[in-house]
């Protein structure tokens, strides 16, 4: 005849039998402090006191039993939550390739510069930067490879930037920066320090220099929107492009 043995109380189970527990003790306890003290009241005064007495031990007891843990368990989602949240929204702010800021966050900061600029009559320049015959990287040499030389330019274009100003990826090999407070003058001189600086680049076991074609716009009071600003710095590297590449070109008023 085989025995069955009892299984262990565990989980809730587990802890209303200690709470049980508690309670008996602390009836007990009760019961001997009023014959300590000599305490002699009716017995429905007593049985009141009694009631009331083990009411406030046992909220006690299910609070730091149930209640407690439970928040603090809450509390552990929240912030796990919270970095998660965090966690993403730093991955759709950021290009996970470069580092730098995504086509999404680069065009906040070009909102948010662009409403400076006008509530303030401040000057407001931005760089269209495009990394010259950048297929041939790719298709010589893999796209693995492409990819460092465009995390490795990134670099040196960073190290020549403000804290204030802004570089995110455009697409593909397109960068975007946006020079607060800064007139076409200075940005195009600051374009021509970037480009002379990539030029110098040399990449490990390769024969072929990295170049940039830059082209430079300034926000005008009369642009009605930040796109403008956007489409003439365009069309500055779209002539860069078509005047032999690795040159600079600033938009021009009209």
């Amino acid at each position: 005849m085989t025995q069955t043995s009892t299984p262990p109380v565990t989980g809730y189970g587990s802890t209303i039998l200690k709470i049980a527990l508690v309670m008996l003790a602390v009836e007990v306890l009760i019961m001997l402090g009023f014959y300590w003290f000599d305490v002699r009241l009716p017995d429905w005064k007593l049985a009141l006191v009694d009631a009331g007495l083990l009411a406030i031990v046992v909220a006690a007891i299910a609070y730091f039993a149930f209640v407690r843990p439970k928040d603090r368990q809450i509390r552990e989602v929240m912030a796990a939550l919270e970095e998660a949240r965090l966690h993403a929204e730093n991955l759709a702010r950021f290009d996970l390739l470069t580092g730098v800021l995504s086509r999404r966050a680069i065009f906040e900061a070009l909102d948010a510069e662009v409403a400076r600029a006008r509530r303030y009559n401040m000057a407001l320049s931005c760089l269209m930067i495009d990394l010259d015959r950048f297929k041939v990287f790719n298709d010589t040499y893999g796209h693995q490879y492409g990819d460092k030389v465009l995390q490795h330019i990134v670099q040196v274009i960073s190290a020549h930037c403000r804290t204030n100003d802004s570089l995110g990826r455009y697409g593909g090999e397109e960068f975007l920066i946006l020079l607060p407070e800064t007139r076409i003058g200075s940005a195009t001189t600051f374009a021509e320090r970037v480009r002379s600086e990539v030029a110098k680049t040399s990449l490990d076991h390769v024969k072929e220099r990295v170049t940039v074609s830059i082209g430079v716009a300034e926000w005008r009071d009369g642009d009605n929107s930040a796109s403008r600003l956007i489409s003439r710095a365009d069309q500055a590297l779209f002539e860069a492009k078509a005047t032999g590449r690795n040159c600079i070109r600033a938009s021009q008023p009209v």
